[in-house]
C-alpha cells in the first residue's frame, strides 16, 4: 500500500466519522457544545477551523476551562487547560499556555484558544474503603506450598546432615 492509497483511506474514514457532540455555531466567535457556551478567545494566524473542530472534539474536553487547538502536519490537536482558581485539579493550568506553545506546538504553527464559559466540575470516584485513589491495593501474601510428601514431580534423592545445617537435596521427576 503506497502513501496515496493510505491518504485516501484516512480521508474516507474521517468523512465517515460522526461528531461526538452536538455543536452549533451562534456567531463568528461563539458556539454551543451540548448547550454549553464556548467563546473563541485567540485565533493565531487563522488557526480555528470550525468544521475540523467539530470533527475532532471529544466530550472529555468539557471539564476544561480552555481548549487549545494547534495544527501540526495538517492535523488538528486539541488539549485542555484549567483556570488557575481550580484548586481541585493538579493541572495543566492556563498560565502554562505560553510554555505549551513554545515547547509543544510547532514553531510558527497556527493555533487557537477556546474559552469554556460553563465548564463542568470534575467528579472523581473514590474508593470507600480507603480514600486513596490507587488503581490497585497492595497486600502481602505469604506463599503457601503443600508439604513435601504431597508435592508432585518431586523425589527426595538424598538427605544429608551436617553439624550446623539439616538439608534435603531434591530432584525433579521430569
Amino acid at each position: 500500500m503506497d502513501r496515496k492509497q493510505l491518504d485516501e483511506l484516512v480521508a474516507a474514514q474521517n468523512d465517515a466519522r460522526k461528531p461526538l457532540a452536538r455543536i452549533q455555531r451562534v456567531s463568528e466567535t461563539e458556539f454551543l457544545i451540548n448547550d454549553h457556551k464556548y467563546e473563541l478567545d485567540t485565533n493565531h494566524t487563522d488557526g480555528f477551523d470550525f468544521d475540523e473542530f467539530v470533527r475532532r472534539y471529544n466530550p472529555a474536553l468539557s471539564q476544561y476551562d480552555y481548549i487549545v487547538g494547534d495544527w501540526g502536519y495538517g492535523k488538528l490537536r486539541l488539549r485542555g487547560f484549567f483556570n488557575d482558581d481550580r484548586t481541585e485539579t493538579p493541572g495543566p493550568f492556563i498560565t502554562a499556555l505560553n510554555d505549551y506553545i513554545l515547547e509543544d506546538v510547532n514553531f510558527g504553527a497556527a493555533y487557537f484558544v477556546v474559552h469554556n464559559l460553563e465548564a463542568r466540575p470534575i467528579i472523581r470516584k473514590t474508593n470507600h474503603r480507603n480514600h486513596r485513589n490507587h488503581a490497585f491495593e497492595e497486600k502481602k501474601v505469604a506463599a503457601t506450598r503443600p508439604p513435601i510428601d504431597k508435592r508432585q514431580n518431586m523425589v527426595v534423592k538424598t538427605e544429608k546432615t551436617s553439624d550446623k545445617h539439616h538439608f534435603i537435596i531434591r530432584e525433579s521427576k521430569n
